[in-house]
């Protein structure tokens, strides 16, 4: 139940500070199919979990786009879906990752931007030149207070939200919880 929750937590977080201070909405230009896949690292005190997430742009009108976001997990070599979680994120408005982020139930997130600056990323053959920023948040996510120093590395050629790679580091129910999120697939299903 813990890594279930743990890897739910990493792809509701995602996209909260992904896009935090984006003043231009990421998705505009967004295309149905349009995917990225991340490797997903998390390690919570004893526990290491591995695995790999998945955003999807399922749907798209001039307002509204529909990202789904699915998973997998692998913990003490048992591998368990993630469950799916659907975006549905407003065109007609400036990008606001707390709601984009389909947080569950009364939950809170307070994101503050931290330093920015570029730096060119290689995923497989391609070289993406990105914009790194730092944030500090505050969030209340299934019943837990957390407070996490988060980096996130963006790249507007990376389709379905454009980022590249995610770190983060928290307390979590007492235990420090580190998450890597990298870039290892991107491009669209329908093309």
């Amino acid at each position: 139940m813990l890594v279930r929750s743990l890897s739910v937590l990493a792809l509701v977080l995602a996209p909260v500070v992904a896009h935090a201070a984006d003043v231009e909405n990421p998705y505009k230009g967004a295309k149905v199919g349009d995917f990225a896949v991340y490797k997903m690292t998390t390690k919570v005190g004893d526990f290491n979990i591995k695995g790999t997430v998945t955003q999807t742009v399922t749907e798209k009108s001039d307002k509204e786009v529909t990202v789904k976001g699915t998973g997998t997990v692998e913990f003490n070599g048992n591998k368990m879906d993630i469950p799916a979680q659907e975006q549905k994120i407003d065109l007609t408005k400036p990008f606001d990752p707390t709601k984009a982020a389909n947080l569950p139930g009364g939950a809170e997130a307070k994101v503050e931007k931290g330093k920015e600056g570029k730096e060119k990323i290689k995923v497989g053959d391609k070289e993406y030149s990105t914009t790194w920023t730092t944030y500090t948040a505050k969030m209340k996510v299934m019943g837990q207070e957390i407070e996490a120093d988060l980096k996130t590395w963006m790249a507007k050629d990376v389709a379905a939200g454009g980022m590249v790679k995610m770190t983060m580091t928290a307390k979590i129910a007492g235990q420090d919880m580190d998450i890597l999120m990298e870039l290892t697939e991107t491009g669209n299903s329908k093309k």
